[in-house]
């Protein structure tokens, strides 16, 4: 294992009974080339270093990622002070790619998160007199859902604590191993 996957399991295990240890920022570029940044839930990391988070394709996000892959992740514990900068690619995987992963993470939501996909289009006008309604049935993954697979290419890892800090940086070297260079914080 990779020593910055080393030291993320870490940060996930030492901060697992703080709720929001389980968010991070994913920053995106809009067609103007605007930064576009916001919070995500963490779902879980692949074998090939892929940050696993669920979406709608009818979300800016989804479109911002469609046209262009890039994306930047930061990640904060303020628990063990330690900050995670992820640069990443984002593949999309809706139901047509991969039915049975995507419903997978389907399958793992709470009925309240469950509910978030189907009571209406995001970013679209509502009556805040009026309850939200779902329109749909919980066992069946809407062809909306989808999973975002940020394939990690470079972390930037920086721990506060102690004096100096320790910052490191985490690279893929030629030969597809991963390499670390300490660098003043």
């Amino acid at each position: 294992m990779t020593l910055w996957r080393q030291q993320l399991t870490k940060s996930l295990h030492q901060t697992r009974n703080t709720p929001e240890s389980r968010y991070f920022q994913l920053a995106t570029c809009d067609a103007n080339g605007l930064p576009q940044c916001r919070t995500v839930v963490f779902r879980g990391m692949t074998d090939d270093h892929a940050l696993e988070v669920i979406s709608d394709t009818r979300t800016s996000k989804y479109l911002e990622m469609s046209q262009q892959p890039d994306v930047q992740v930061c990640w904060y514990f303020a628990k063990t002070r330690e900050q995670y900068r992820f640069t990443a690619t984002a593949d999309i995987i809706t139901s047509s790619d991969d039915a049975k992963r995507v419903a997978s993470h389907w399958q793992k939501l709470s009925d309240a998160g469950k509910k978030q996909f189907l009571w209406g289009e995001p970013d679209t006008v509502r009556d805040p007199t009026l309850p939200l309604v779902v329109d749909g049935d919980f066992s069946n993954v809407p062809a909306h859902f989808c999973l975002l697979s940020l394939t990690v290419k470079a972390v930037d890892y920086l721990n506060l604590r102690g004096n100096p800090q320790l910052r490191e940086k985490h690279a893929i070297g030629a030969n597809g191993e991963w390499l670390t260079t300490s660098v003043i914080p």
